[in-house]
């Protein structure tokens, strides 16, 4: 492994799947709607990007309380007030993964999607003191030509999507994190919770 490490946040260091669930109930409560009701708006929403990464959380909140008439300062108070949303939805094993390697390695971040939530779940979560600030990119599309040509070439990189360490071990070390299933690739360094990295030279 090189001494720069860069991870992906979302399925890596941050569980989506908990970020969404915790964040639907907020915005129920706040909405005062059901679940189903919500996941149909949610769906609504997303059915007009082109793309999941173009999700922006401003964007969201306006189409909430135009949809159910709320007033928008409080659907953003979930996202930029409510830190408690960001901590919970760390994985177990990140902030005590992060600790230890920091004392061996340079670390940072190589994500994609709306680059003030992302920001937001590193300052939220209380990992921004982990990274390098100079090896922090956030791209809109992480496999776009201009996200590749500044992904630094000495770096080991730590992604779960199979299809972006494909694509990018072309370019640098890669190691993919699946945490879905046992399955490994044989000729990708897997690895199953992120605890293993610290075995991995």
């Amino acid at each position: 492994m090189q001494n720069l490490v860069l991870f992906d946040i979302d399925g890596v260091l941050f569980d989506p799947e908990r970020f969404g669930k915790l964040l639907r109930s907020k915005f129920v409560k706040t909405l005062g709607i059901s679940e189903e009701e919500l996941i149909s708006a949610n769906a609504d929403y997303y059915s007009k990007l082109s793309e999941r990464t173009d999700f922006d959380p401003r964007g969201i909140t306006a189409y909430l309380s135009d949809r159910y008439g709320k007033d928008v300062v409080k659907l953003d108070h979930v996202f930029w007030e409510e830190e408690d949303l960001y901590q919970e939805s760390l994985y177990p094993e990140t902030r005590e993964v992060l600790k230890r390697l920091k004392d061996q390695k340079t670390l940072g971040i190589f994500s994609q999607g709306n680059e003030e939530l992302q920001n937001r779940k590193l300052d939220a979560a209380r990992l921004r003191d982990y990274f390098s600030p100079e090896y922090v990119f956030i791209h809109k599309r992480k496999l776009s030509d201009e996200a590749i040509e500044l992904l630094p070439r000495e770096a080991t990189f730590v992604d779960n999507k199979h299809n972006v360490v494909e694509a990018l071990q072309k370019f640098v070390d890669v190691i993919w994190i699946n945490r879905k299933s046992d399955e490994s690739d044989p000729q990708i360094k897997t690895i199953h919770s992120l605890r293993e990295i610290l075995d991995t030279r």
